[in-house]
This record gives C-alpha cells, sequence and structure tokens, in this order.
C-alpha cells in the first residue's frame, strides 16, 4: 500500500515537471502584445509630451506618405494628348520656299525732286505683282540663306537679290518668325515714251529690309504662310555721255522731255522705299 503511493507521488512529479519544462522552452510574446504578435489596445503611445529635456519636446513621429496610385490608362491619355499637341516636325536643317504677292514701290520716297533721278522719263512710283524665291539652312530658332525677288510694273522691273538672317519661335505647328536681309537691287526693262532714253538709262543700288510673318507646318515638310516686308532702296543713276544725250534729244524734238535731256548728263541718286505683301509656301529638310 505504502509502496503504491509512491510510486503515485513519482509519476504526478515527473508530468509536473515535462508540463514546466515545455512551458519554459515556448517563445513569450513581446510585453504590450497579444499572444498572436498583434499591439495591446492598451499599449502606451511611444510619443510622450510630457518627456521633456531642458524644456525641449521630442518631435512627433512621421507617418509616411500614401503611395499614389499609378494608372496605366491615366498614363496612356497623358501620352496621347501630349502626340496630339506635339507637331511632329523633329530637327530642320535647310529649307526652301517660294512666294508670290503684290509690291508697291516709290523710287523717291526720302527724295522730293523727281528730276534728280529719272528726270521725268520714266515712273517713279508704281504698283505692281512680285515674285521669289529663298534657300538656306536652319539651326534651332535661327535660319541664314538668300533671297531674291522681281517686281513687274508698268515702266520698269525691280530685281532684288541677297542675304537674309531670321529668327523663328517654334509653337506647334506655328512658326512666327521676323527676318533681315541686304543685297542687290536693280531696275531693269524700262519702257518709255523715247526708246533711247529707256535703253540708255540704268538705276541700281542696295536695299536693306525687314519682314515677319506666320508659316502653319501642315506636314514635317511642308507649310504654308504668310509673309509682309518693307526695304528701303538707296540707288543710283550713272551720268550719260554726249552721245546718249544727243540721241535722245534728236528723238524727243518738239516734246516736253527734249528740255530734260540735259539732266540725263549729271549722276543721280535717291532713297525709295518697297512694301511687299505675299503668301509664301516653304519645303523643309
Amino acid at each position: 500500500m505504502i509502496a503504491r503511493r509512491a510510486l503515485y507521488l513519482l509519476t504526478a512529479l515527473a508530468s509536473a515537471t515535462a508540463a514546466s519544462t515545455a512551458a519554459a522552452q515556448q517563445p513569450q510574446p513581446a510585453p504590450g502584445t497579444s499572444p498572436q504578435g498583434a499591439a495591446s489596445p492598451d499599449q502606451p503611445n511611444p510619443y510622450d509630451p510630457s518627456m521633456q529635456a531642458g524644456g525641449l519636446a521630442p518631435p512627433p513621429p512621421m507617418t509616411p506618405p500614401d503611395p499614389l496610385p499609378v494608372s496605366s490608362d491615366s498614363t496612356a491619355q497623358h501620352l496621347d494628348e501630349s502626340k496630339k499637341e506635339d507637331s511632329g516636325r523633329g530637327l530642320e536643317i535647310a529649307w526652301l520656299n517660294v512666294e508670290g504677292g503684290y509690291q508697291n514701290v516709290g523710287l523717291q520716297t526720302f527724295n522730293i525732286d523727281e528730276e534728280e533721278l529719272t528726270a521725268g522719263f520714266i515712273s517713279s512710283s508704281a504698283n505692281g505683282g512680285v515674285v521669289g524665291a529663298g534657300v538656306g539652312l536652319r539651326l534651332l530658332f535661327f535660319t541664314v540663306g538668300a533671297r531674291g525677288r522681281v517686281g513687274f510694273f508698268g515702266d520698269w522691273q525691280l530685281f532684288s537679290a541677297g542675304g537674309e538672317v531670321g529668327m523663328h519661335i517654334p509653337l506647334g505647328k506655328l512658326d512666327p518668325h521676323i527676318d533681315l536681309g541686304f543685297g542687290y537691287a536693280g531696275l531693269g526693262s524700262f519702257k518709255s515714251a523715247v526708246s533711247g532714253a529707256a535703253d540708255a538709262i540704268a538705276i541700281r543700288g542696295f536695299y536693306g529690309r525687314i519682314s515677319g510673318g506666320l508659316d502653319i507646318y501642315l506636314s514635317p515638310v511642308f507649310s504654308l504662310g504668310a509673309n509682309a516686308s518693307w526695304e528701303v532702296l538707296a540707288l543710283t543713276r550713272p551720268g550719260l555721255s554726249s552721245q546718249e544725250i544727243e540721241r535722245i534729244r534728236s528723238e524727243t524734238a518738239a516734246t516736253p522731255q527734249q528740255a530734260k535731256a540735259d539732266l540725263l548728263a549729271a549722276e543721280g541718286s535717291s532713297v525709295g522705299s518697297a512694301l511687299a505683301v505675299t503668301a509664301v509656301a516653304g519645303l523643309h529638310f
């Protein structure tokens, strides 16, 4: 009987010892957390304004901002809108254009003495058509090239050819620009009541031009636009020889021009101007 009770006590003691050992080996949850590892509802806030040192409180904890949602549809929409706004012109290296329109020319805009230049044998002002062409290179906003024009008028034609520099401001398909030009100008194909005078008179000089306009790119290589220009003409008429003057006298007998023939012996000069409005078609490479 005594031996049986002793055996029972030893068995109970061994079971209790094994349970204690297993409980000691199991990892314990951190203080202030539940056994499942979640934060305890009564866990104290790590930020405590009362914790001050020298009157300074620790800053509050920073909360990271929520990430912005990224939508592939929204990105594609922005790309499509940017593509529509972009002209797709690309880099332009060379250009070529032609123009045509209206021109008004006054050979003596800044001189009131008409006899000094033409002696009344040809008209000193005219209105008519003008055609021209230009070619050059472009580097981003700047262009450099050459341009030639021919103006067609009743008594004569005005020829000009020279260099040109310009500044362009690309705005999508629009290309406003301003240009400066300088070169040679001369009159030709004179028509006069006196054929001898028309053949003998020569007027030539230089021009300085400022112009501005707007081009619309219908495609990366083709544009249409309009241009307005104003130029100053510095012109000179060489004096005629005595033989040429005598020939004119013989052909102007009993006419008012005979008395003016002697005026052609001296050299004449004048400063005029020309205003032109043209339509422009261009190719861009």
